[in-house]
């Protein structure tokens, strides 16, 4: 869409009154999620011809959900909606877009007691992305991606000309009151590729990656564990986090067993107990685009076929799937279920029979009418992070939540 909208501009000059060249490239920012732009292009096109295309309504009720205006959005929805001689596809597709208004609407109305600040400077950047946020158990060591000048190849991607993906990693700090300034990762990690870290296990030994191999394999790596940070985790050392936040992580390879599958396989967690992992899959037999699933543990590097958890999937993507230290709750994004708008993050529950409960919305302002992915929780239920669009500009940032007057999970014991 970039390379698009830079052949667009080019013939703008000259034609900038043509409808539908301002259309298209109305439908360029729509697919970056550039909502002002988008709606500047889509009035000069309809000013131009107001029948330039039937989708003319519906992509404006899409900008205004962009610039986070509900109800001009129900407005162009319902003008939409209007025209009788619709395909069935194209009504449910307005009838499910007006459903989230509505519902946005309602939770906006009725928010949830949490608050949700930037990471910290020691995580986020002023022209990067940075996102895949995951903490420890103990919420004292963070790892994430981000794409950075002083990624280990020192290269551009030609497909977006932004820096290729590294692994990063930071630990909190007491005197700062913080998270000190994250490093590239110690050891074998990085590439000259794109590398990006999914989780890291909850204690904080293991790290799962993705690498686009096979369409998108996970791969685990694990920590050369030094002599000094073994002794300060033994002793409950005030400086445990750093020293092992400094311990080298070896090669990364790929899972074996059923998790891998010649599709695209990511977003892994793995349980405290380090007996299942839970992913997002698109193989074959899913509900739909992406799914979660879950495997069994039998062996150091082996797993039983995966399980589609049917219950929470839906036939829109799933993806980002993090399970908590309960061993029971998960929470994952999706742009299905009753939805804000792109991504939201959703909370589902393992019953005592096996069957999962209908996921929940987390709720306003955790989730918005922009995509909300990644979530990450400390055990003891009190601090989530996650990545979200919310710089000015345009880049993902980690933010941090403060769920003290807001549990999502029983408090679990840090195992040590």
């Amino acid at each position: 869409y970039n390379g698009a909208l830079r052949i667009y501009r080019g013939e703008y000059t000259e034609h900038g009154k043509d409808a539908m060249l301002n259309y298209r490239m109305a439908e360029c920012y729509i697919a970056l999620k550039q909502g002002e732009d988008a709606l500047s292009y889509l009035q000069k096109a309809k000013e131009s011809n107001p029948g330039i295309d039937k989708d003319l309504e519906y992509n404006t009720a899409l900008a205004y959900r962009m610039v986070a205006n509900q109800d001009d959005a129900i407005k162009h929805i319902d003008m939409y909606l209007a025209n009788e001689k619709l395909a069935k596809f194209d009504r449910e597709k307005a009838e499910a877009l007006k459903a989230k208004c509505t519902a946005t609407l309602e939770m906006m109305a009725n928010p949830v007691d949490v608050t949700i600040i930037t990471a910290g400077d020691g995580i986020n950047t002023d022209d990067n992305h940075e996102y895949h946020p995951s903490v420890t158990a103990d919420g004292r060591i963070m790892v994430f991606t981000s794409r950075r000048a002083d990624t280990e190849g020192g290269k551009r991607y030609a497909g977006d000309n932004d820096w290729y993906e590294d692994v990063y990693i930071s630990y909190w700090s007491d005197s700062l009151k913080g998270w000190a300034p994250a490093t590239p990762i110690p050891g074998s990690i990085n590439t000259n590729g794109h590398d990006a870290s999914m989780s890291i296990s909850p204690d904080g030994r293991q790290l799962f990656l993705f690498k686009n191999q096979n369409a998108g394999d996970i791969f685990v790596s694990k920590t050369r564990m030094n002599k000094a940070a073994s002794e300060a985790i033994a002793y409950g050392a005030p400086d445990a986090s750093r020293l092992m936040s400094m311990n080298r992580w070896s090669k990364a390879y790929p899972l074996a067993g059923g998790v891998n599958s010649g599709y695209w396989d990511s977003n892994a967690s793995v349980s405290s107990d380090g007996r299942q992992i839970y992913f997002a899959s698109e193989r074959p037999k899913g509900k739909g685009n992406g799914d979660i699933w879950v495997a069994n543990k039998t062996s150091t590097n082996k797993y039983e076929s995966a399980v589609n958890l049917k219950e929470i999937n839906t036939i829109e993507d799933e993806k980002g799937v993090f399970v908590a230290a309960d061993r029971k709750t998960i929470f994952f994004s999706s742009k299905g279920h009753r939805n804000m708008g792109g991504y939201d993050i959703f909370k589902s529950v393992k019953q005592d029979d096996g069957t999962w409960s209908a996921p929940e919305n987390l709720g306003y302002p955790i989730n918005t009418p922009g995509d909300e992915v990644d979530f990450t929780l400390t055990a003891d239920g009190k601090t989530a992070y996650y990545s979200t669009k919310g710089s000015s500009n345009g880049k993902y940032d980690i933010m941090k939540i403060d769920l003290s007057n807001y549990q999502l999970t029983s408090p679990a014991k840090v195992e040590e």
